[in-house]
């Protein structure tokens, strides 16, 4: 996954899940499209994973069925298919 990156989200996500659910916004349903905006590798879980790579985070500006924007930050990249690679 790399910044330019299309994807959906493949679970309901939210912009911020601490404002959104104290307020009882909804979230973003699983299966709207966004585009990568920042990808962060970590070394969290690194010394488990079979290829030694730590948990990667992404940014995500999605938008909903309605037509609103919203940032998705520091989500894990898990929460996420890619639909289209800007790369090759």
């Amino acid at each position: 996954m790399k910044a330019g990156d299309i994807v959906k989200n493949i679970m309901d996500v939210r912009n911020n899940p601490v404002v959104n659910e104290s307020r009882g916004w909804t979230p973003i349903p699983k299966g709207c499209t966004g585009i990568v905006l920042k990808v962060k590798e970590t070394t969290l879980n690194s010394k488990w994973s079979a290829n030694g790579r730590g948990d990667v985070y992404v940014d995500v500006l999605m938008t909903t069925p309605e037509g609103d924007t919203h940032r998705c930050g520091n989500y894990h990249s898990g929460s996420f298919e890619v639909i289209h690679s800007m790369g090759a």
